[in-house]
């Protein structure tokens, strides 16, 4: 059974997941006092926002197994900070060509401070299942992602060859769940032989992938054996790219 503590901070979690649906209503207050970097190796985003009426969230968005991990602060000190350990249901996630239009279900678990060492995981008592924007999540003027923008053209340009980069390909598998790990800071190194690495963040012409689609890398120019894609697409990997070429 909870202890009195457990139960004022596990609503106290509660209040402040009801707080961020209210905060969706009202994104100019809620973004007044807030802040989101990307790290240096694109794999976490830092949040800090203001969510009313009195909490700051400090979070990590961890793009590499979709969590959120990070503290709720009560800005008039009302309550201790709390912990927040947050999964993605990544069936239920709507990416979107728009990036602050993506919508992310995160089933979202809360604790208290810890007494003492050793912390126990019986700590952390599930709290709700809540829908975040991309809004929240993305720095804002974010206008690429690789869910929203890019995986689909791969799937419909790139990834279905079985030469270049289907499942039996020979060189780098373009899949879903698979596309990022096999360019981002992969060494090209086909029939064209080492050309620097397919993705390399915020560097698109550094980035051979990006010049195999532009025709200013080495060799055909991509989609191979089809027709160049066209502008606006070949835009969206550029601008993916030069903000950071996350696994967003």
């Amino acid at each position: 059974m909870h202890s009195r503590k457990n139960r004022t901070c596990i609503a106290a979690a509660a209040a402040v997941l009801a707080a961020l649906a209210l905060a969706h209503a009202t994104p100019a207050h809620a973004q007044r006092s807030s802040g989101i970097q990307l790290t240096p190796d694109s794999a976490q985003y830092l949040i800090n926002k203001d969510v009313p009426p009195n909490q700051r969230w400090a979070i990590t968005w961890n793009l590499s197994d979709k969590t959120i991990t990070g503290n709720v602060f009560f800005t008039d000190d009302s309550q201790p900070p709390q912990f927040l350990w947050c999964e993605e249901l990544t069936d239920q996630a709507q990416p979107s060509p728009n990036p602050s239009e993506s919508q992310f279900v995160f089933r979202c678990y809360g604790a208290g401070p810890c007494d003492q060492a050793p912390c126990s995981s019986a700590a952390f008592t599930q709290i709700a299942d809540v829908t975040l924007p991309g809004s929240f999540l993305y720095p804002p003027g974010t206008t690429s992602t690789l869910r929203g923008n890019v995986q689909p053209i791969y799937n419909q340009s790139c990834a279905t060859s079985a030469v270049c980069h289907g499942n039996g390909a020979q060189y780098v598998v373009l899949s879903n769940g698979t596309s990022w790990r096999n360019t981002f800071l992969v060494e090209s190194n086909g029939v064209n032989g080492m050309q620097g690495p397919f993705v390399a963040p915020f560097d698109p012409v550094g980035s051979f992938l990006f010049r195999k689609l532009d025709g200013t890398g080495a060799g055909e120019i991509m989609p191979y054996n089809g027709s160049p894609l066209p502008p606006d697409q070949i835009e969206a990997v550029r601008r993916w790219i030069l903000e950071g070429a996350a696994n967003n």
